[in-house]
Parts: C-alpha cells; structure tokens; sequence
C-alpha cells in the first residue's frame, strides 16, 4: 500500500466519523470512549467492588487496640502499691497524677486490681479508698469519683513470673520461633521473620 493510498484511507475514515457523530450526536461518542478506557467489564459477570482505600479496613483494628491500651492506663494494678499494704508506689503516684489530668475527658474507669481469687476484700477496699483519697486531693471532685473508682480484675491478662523469666531466656538465647528454628532475630533459620 502506497502512503497516497493510507492517506485517502484516513480521510475517508474521518468523514464517516464526522457523519456518525452528527447522525448520533454526542452521546455516541461518549460510550466509544467510555468502552475504550476500559469502563465496562468484560463477560457479563458482576462488577466487582472497587478496593477500600489505604489503610480502611486495618484503621478500626488500630482505633480499638489504642483504645484498649488507653484504658490500661487507668488500672492500678498489685504492683503499684507497696507489698500488702494500700500505700501506692512512687510510681503509681506519678500515674495517679497522669490519670486526674485525663479522668474528666476519658471515658473509662479507674480500676484497682483485685487480689488473686478475691482472697483480700478488705485490702481491696483499702486501696480502693486510697485511689479516691490521693484523686480528690487532686481537684478531682469526690462524687464524680464514687461511680468511676472501682475494684475489678485488671483488663489485660498478666503473666506467671516462671512464663516470665522462660521468655526474658528465650529472647536472650535469640529463640524468637518458640522452638521452630534456631534463628536469629532477622535470619537464620527461625520460622518468626521471612
């Protein structure tokens, strides 16, 4: 084919478009377009549902675990006060402090641990008592504190001191698979990090 030839080919093809878009006005054009960038789907199936933005499906997950943590924060737990007395730790006082800035805008309670098996109801309320004392010492308006202050098991599940020190001997030996290899913390053959 010669180039005279290709040239008369394209103006030929121009002018049957130029008849077609005025025959079928501008709508026509518009599908042609549409069915070229590629809008419609293909095989008559459903079209499928466009993918959620980065970061959409995760974020309620993220949202809730803040939140659980925020919580944690308002727990005095054993450890913060001195062995089996109610005299809170120097620091549990600092934390008493954190709690009676954030209490009139947070939502959760304040929570003092309960003894194991709830064998100490009487210390329970002693502790109890001294979290509402040290707070109402604070600003923190005593009627406000009577439905807030409460003596409940802690939210997040503790570990035995033997589970303890088997992980603090897991992580220095470098045995972060939990037995699945004998890796390093990024190598190795360890099951935990590829």
């Amino acid at each position: 084919m010669s180039a005279a030839d290709g040239l008369d080919r394209l103006v030929d093809r121009m002018a049957r478009a130029r008849h077609w878009i005025k025959q079928w006005g501008g709508a026509a054009v518009l599908g042609a377009l549409a069915g070229a960038s590629g809008c419609h789907h293909y095989g008559g199936g459903p079209e499928y549902d466009p993918p959620f933005p980065l970061g959409q499906v995760s974020d309620s997950f993220w949202e809730t675990q803040q939140t659980n943590a925020e919580a944690a924060d308002f727990i005095f737990y054993d450890h913060d006060f001195s062995g089996d007395s109610a005299t809170l730790t120097p620091g549990a006082t600092r934390k008493l402090e954190a709690v009676a800035l954030r209490l009139e805008h947070a939502p959760f309670p304040v929570v003092v641990e309960e003894s194991p098996h709830r064998g100490r109801p009487e210390l329970d309320q002693k502790r109890r008592q001294v979290v509402v004392e040290q707070l109402a010492r604070l600003n923190v308006d005593p009627e406000f504190l009577e439905g807030r202050v409460t003596v409940a098991p802690a939210f997040p599940w503790g570990i035995t001191a033997i589970e303890a020190e088997r992980g603090y001997y897991q992580s220095l030996s470098g045995n972060f698979a939990g037995g699945a290899g004998t890796g390093r913390r990024f190598g190795g053959n360890g099951a935990l990090f590829r």
